[in-house]
């Protein structure tokens, strides 16, 4: 009786590439150097020309015309290395997303004082819940500081207030400054504007001296802290005025006349980081912390 099935072709070995020999032969291709290749595979001359003469068995070409030392490819050797490049691509990103696929990534994180409770109560809890096999850390400082510790290493990834002279940050948020004082303030009563600045070094000190500068107005530092609260409960108790970003305005402030003292920046606040992120990684974060900040 005959079987009416067709039989399957059978398939040997010799339809498949071994992707050892492929690295092998990628390399060769690209060194032009047999010595130079063995060291790299860490395998001898020989084992190496064994190897390539394999992959030319193989597919019944040759992929290399040798001179002396040097190795130049075929037409038929440079068809072979687009694919091979592709096939060890492949390969390797199916290995490293497998391997990674249930292990956590440890990212330390840098904070601006001033919006640490609203990275806290909103951020956070977003990366927590897009980003469940990431672990993160907080440092919390000035800007400024912030990007020392980049440079330094000890932060992977940090929220800043943008400066020109730092082009590569990416925008996430702005927001207006405005002076502020109490709602009771007098400024006409004034001889000389008191002003509640921040201690330390921060770009809000550096807008707020070059407001005062150009507006020409007498005033006199009365009060300062590094914390955004103080400053603001100086504003609110009526001790000072002060320069604010929008977020920090409350209801108990009074916006000050932009006839009187006028702001002509914003506060940009964007991102940078290490070399110690790759590009997919930072494509996870980054959207993460904008459509947070957007949604509320």
């Amino acid at each position: 009786m005959f079987n009416k099935f067709k039989p399957k072709e059978e398939i040997t070995i010799e339809q498949f590439f071994s992707l050892e020999y492929l690295n092998t032969f990628v390399i060769a291709a690209e060194t032009k150097k047999l010595n130079i290749t063995s060291e790299i595979v860490y395998l001898s001359h020989s084992a190496v020309s064994v190897q390539i003469k394999k992959l030319e068995q193989q597919i019944g070409v040759k992929l290399f015309i040798r001179n002396k030392d040097t190795l130049t490819l075929t037409k038929q050797g440079e068809i072979l290395l687009e694919h091979a490049k592709v096939m060890l691509d492949s390969n390797s990103l199916a290995f490293h997303s497998l391997q990674n696929q249930h292990l956590s990534k440890n990212i330390s994180l840098g904070i601006p004082t001033d919006y640490s409770n609203s990275f806290i109560t909103t951020i956070y809890p977003s990366l927590r819940e897009k980003l469940p096999n990431f672990h993160f850390s907080f440092s919390c400082s000035r800007s400024r500081v912030i990007r020392k510790q980049i440079e330094e290493g000890k932060i992977d990834f940090a929220i800043v207030a943008m400066e020109l002279q730092y082009p590569d940050d990416v925008l996430l948020w702005e927001e207006p400054l405005y002076w502020v004082s109490s709602k009771d303030f007098d400024i006409e009563r004034k001889n000389s504007l008191p002003i509640a600045l921040f201690s330390d070094d921060c770009i809000v000190n550096t807008y707020t001296l070059y407001c005062l500068k150009r507006a020409k107005i007498d005033h006199e530092i009365v009060f300062t802290s590094t914390m955004s609260e103080n400053i603001e409960s100086a504003v609110k108790n009526g001790l000072a005025v002060s320069l604010l970003p929008a977020s920090s305005i409350t209801e108990d402030m009074r916006l000050i006349s932009k006839d009187f003292l006028n702001c002509p920046f914003t506060l940009k606040v964007g991102c940078t980081w290490g070399n110690t992120l790759d590009s997919k990684t930072l494509d996870k974060i980054i959207p993460v912390i904008k459509n947070t900040m957007h949604q509320n």
